[in-house]
């Protein structure tokens, strides 16, 4: 199994720059973290186990200390959270793919999010998008780092889920190594293509005693400020 960073960080180095990524909640708070302003996420080491994942956190934050905070990255801009959309990050991806077919999409799901919009599947499948990649994190939780809840189907079958509903490509991976290997390869084939990634849980934040701070207004409203900050990115515009 990998670990949240290891499944993230290889969408972050190597999808293409003219390229677009939605990602769900857990997926989105690692991206935040590891791309910083200038949406440059190559010198962030991805070590394994809960070791690796502080130590590439900690690296993420150094070097975002040291980035000018001018937020025009294209990396940066060509990325909108479905959030608080949950469940619904495939179709997001999907009407992207759809509107500008020319570019890939890639789809950073969460199992918890995905069982909630099971039929997005059949719906993506259908629609054939060429450049469209679909993976999930599948780590058995619901607000994994925080309570880490149990999800309502942690052994479900998500790859074999795509394939029946008519994915072109479906597979699971569990190996980092392997992930980042096989990436340049699953973004370059005909889609939809879906990958199911096998990652442990970030640690759980609650215990005794904890008390989980007010999530700020931005969490919120950022879906609607990223697209708008897509929409300047497509058109060439600056944000």
């Amino acid at each position: 199994m990998m670990n949240m960073l290891q499944a993230c960080a290889p969408v972050a180095k190597s999808r293409p720059d003219d390229s677009m990524l939605v990602a769900t909640m857990g997926a989105m708070f690692t991206f935040d973290m590891i791309e910083g302003p200038q949406g440059n996420a190559k010198g962030i080491p991805t070590l394994g186990g809960t070791a690796g994942l502080l130590i590439g956190f900690a690296a993420a934050k150094l070097v975002k200390a040291v980035s000018a905070d001018d937020g025009q990255a294209d990396k940066v801009r060509s990325r909108i959270s479905s959030v608080p959309l949950m469940g619904g990050a495939a179709c997001l991806g999907l009407g992207l793919a759809l509107a500008q077919p020319d570019r890939a999409v890639v789809v950073v799901d969460g199992d918890a999010s995905l069982m909630l919009e099971l039929g997005g599947l059949v719906t993506v499948a259908r629609a054939k998008p060429r450049k469209f990649l679909h993976a999930v994190i599948h780590n058995g939780t619901q607000f994994t780092g925080l309570g880490n809840l149990t999800a309502p189907a942690a052994g479900f079958d998500f790859a074999g889920a795509a394939r029946v509903a008519g994915y072109v490509h479906a597979e699971r991976i569990d190996d980092a190594q392997v992930w980042e290997q096989r990436l340049p390869a699953l973004l370059a084939m005909e889609g939809p293509v879906f990958v199911e990634l096998g990652v442990d849980p970030v640690p759980a934040r609650t215990k005794p005693g904890f008390v989980q701070d007010e999530m700020p207004d931005r969490q919120f409203e950022r879906m609607g400020q990223e697209a708008l900050r897509l929409q300047h990115w497509l058109r060439g515009e600056s944000a």
